[in-house]
């Protein structure tokens, strides 16, 4: 059996759904709402999402959009990993090489990233 694919929404949304449960709303709530009014103040993120979208994140869950910042972080932390698990050294090499691309790419753009290279 395949497994359900989580819906991706921006930290915003995820903040708005957080703050309507936070405040006693059901899902059919949040969704009869959604179909039915335009959302307003610290819910307004919600109105980006179509009704097909935000019922699949109500019933199957949902997953928050990683920042680039978060997904190159990612990114080097699992180059740093297999480094450490490189099985000879060329392949250390490598993966070193890659990492410093990494690192001299994001100071030549003149981003800080904490944990890459900040």
């Amino acid at each position: 059996m395949s497994e359900i694919k989580r819906t991706v929404i921006t930290k915003e949304q995820a903040y708005a759904l957080l703050g309507l449960y936070t405040e006693g709303w059901s899902k059919e709530d949040v969704l009869e709402y959604h179909v039915t009014r335009e959302w307003t103040d610290r819910f307004s993120p919600l109105n980006d999402l179509d009704t097909v979208t935000i019922a699949a994140a109500l019933i199957n869950g949902y997953e928050v959009e990683k920042t680039p910042e978060e997904k190159v972080r990612e990114y080097y932390e699992e180059l740093i990993r297999d480094k450490r698990v490189a099985f000879d050294y060329e392949e250390q090499l490598s993966y070193e090489n890659m990492s410093h691309a990494v690192r001299e790419t994001l100071n030549r753009l003149g981003m800080k990233i904490e944990g890459v290279n900040a």
